[in-house]
């Protein structure tokens, strides 16, 4: 399980780095589909660190209310309400058609991304990989 959990951390990290290469290049749409898919495995893989399993879904605020324990995720999701909304259409629409998103959208979801990954593996004491 430990090896599993720190493949998605670093499949997260990856990318991480791609939507950061998209920004750059003002391809904004691919950016927050990549900044969607850091955060998923970020999750994912804390629902692994702590329940062994996840639910099969794509849906960050769904993923995210079964953690809600940890501190700060509730917050989380109070603040961050349209950037994950907003991600999980960035996820939809890469698949199935385009949405176009801005500069500032993708830089308060690079912000929510880094938040989340405080929030998540701050406490490495309790995590079973660290």
């Amino acid at each position: 399980m430990k090896e599993e959990i720190r493949f998605y951390i670093e499949r997260s990290e990856k990318f991480k780095r791609n939507a950061k290469f998209n920004f750059e290049n003002g391809d904004y749409d691919i950016a927050m589909f990549h900044i969607e898919q850091a955060m998923q495995l970020l999750i994912k893989a804390k629902l692994l660190d702590l329940k062994g399993y996840f639910e099969r879904t794509h849906s960050l605020r769904r993923l995210l209310g079964e953690i809600k324990e940890i501190e700060g995720v509730e917050e989380f999701l109070a603040n961050y309400r349209t950037v994950l909304r907003d991600l999980e259409r960035a996820y939809i629409t890469s698949r199935y058609y385009f949405e176009e998103f801005f500069k500032e959208e993708v830089e308060e979801a690079f912000e929510a991304l880094e938040k989340l990954k405080e929030i998540l593996w701050r406490d490495r004491s309790t995590s079973r990989i660290f």
